[in-house]
């Protein structure tokens, strides 16, 4: 269960987040012109950078989840390094090799050493799990992004989508999401421009929830995945996001899939709602995270602790 309820309070505060690192990410200054960037982060600080490929770009941006960089890296590219610990070695990785290859670097961090090798990093409060301190290194990448002149200004969408952060709403409907999801295995389908909000969805139940989760995108899913529910397809349920801004032939091939494999296993959909891009995501990520948060309870397990993720990182440094 979630001792002193301090999960919910954080997801509770969700649209205050955003809104401060909104401010906090004013400080943000991106001088020069650049060929392509890259979003380096593991786990919940990675998330943000899957997020941002689905803005629409005037330059190739790449996400790198792993040590270094990638290859495309020079001097003409941006890259932003996320680290919410300021600890996470494959980002510090990440840093120390953007550095020397002359990359223009932007940090995002709560601290650490990523905050002592980095003198003009931006500095979000500490103190929460990386996975629930989305807002402030989404927003601040997103922003960073914009100050670079690599997608357009977010200032207007940011301030919509804020609003559409209803936590009473949300959380309605993030509980009656994990009903449906109650002693099933969750698989979330998207389109390919919900990638990174289907990945966050996934990833909230297997830290939050402590278990299994998957995900595919359209129209990927119908040339593999389709085929096979016939075999424990009653133990999994298929989550679809229902977005009305997807491609039509996108959205034609959900409706058919939807209809196929609802014999097979079980299916809900969530209807994606805002104002604009941004919008959309930031409130069916907020659905999902509370969806997360009330399947913990079910499966009466404290939302807080990654215990595996800590026993992992114990054991590497020895």
């Amino acid at each position: 269960m979630d001792k002193d309820n301090h999960m919910l309070k954080i997801l509770e505060g969700f649209r205050s987040q955003c809104e401060e690192a909104y401010k906090l990410s004013r400080k943000i200054k991106v001088k020069g012109s650049f060929k392509n960037a890259v979003v380096c982060g593991m786990g919940g600080s990675g998330i943000a950078g899957h997020l941002i490929k689905a803005f629409e770009k005037k330059i190739p941006i790449y996400v790198h989840n792993d040590y270094g960089v990638p290859d495309v890296v020079n001097n003409k590219s941006l890259v932003i390094v996320i680290s919410y610990s300021g600890n996470t070695e494959e980002t510090l990785s990440a840093y120390s090799e953007a550095k020397k290859k002359k990359a223009k670097i932007v940090s995002i961090t709560s601290g650490g050493n990523l905050a002592e090798k980095d003198k003009d990093a931006l500095i979000v409060p500490p103190d929460l799990p990386p996975r629930a301190a989305m807002g402030y290194l989404f927003i601040s990448a997103l922003v960073a992004m914009a100050r670079a002149k690599i997608i357009s200004d977010q200032d207007t969408a940011i301030r919509e989508a804020v609003k559409g952060l209803v936590s009473k709403t949300c959380s309605r409907e993030g509980f009656m999401l994990a009903k449906k999801m109650n002693n099933k295995i969750p698989v979330f389908y998207g389109s390919e421009e919900m990638r990174g909000v289907v990945y966050r969805m996934k990833c909230q139940i297997n830290e939050n929830a402590k278990q299994p989760a998957f995900y595919n995108v359209f129209p990927e899913m119908d040339h593999n995945e389709i085929n096979g529910f016939k075999k424990q397809g009653k133990k999994m349920i298929s989550v679809f996001l229902m977005n009305n801004k997807d491609n039509i032939a996108v959205k034609k091939r959900m409706d058919i899939t939807k209809r196929l494999i609802k014999e097979q296993t079980n299916t809900a959909e969530i209807q994606v709602k805002g104002k604009n891009h941004l919008a959309k995501m930031l409130r069916t990520i907020y659905v999902g995270d509370f969806a997360s948060y009330y399947l913990s309870l079910m499966n009466k397990e404290d939302p807080t602790p990654v215990p595996l993720i800590s026993k992992l990182k114990e054991r590497l440094k020895r």
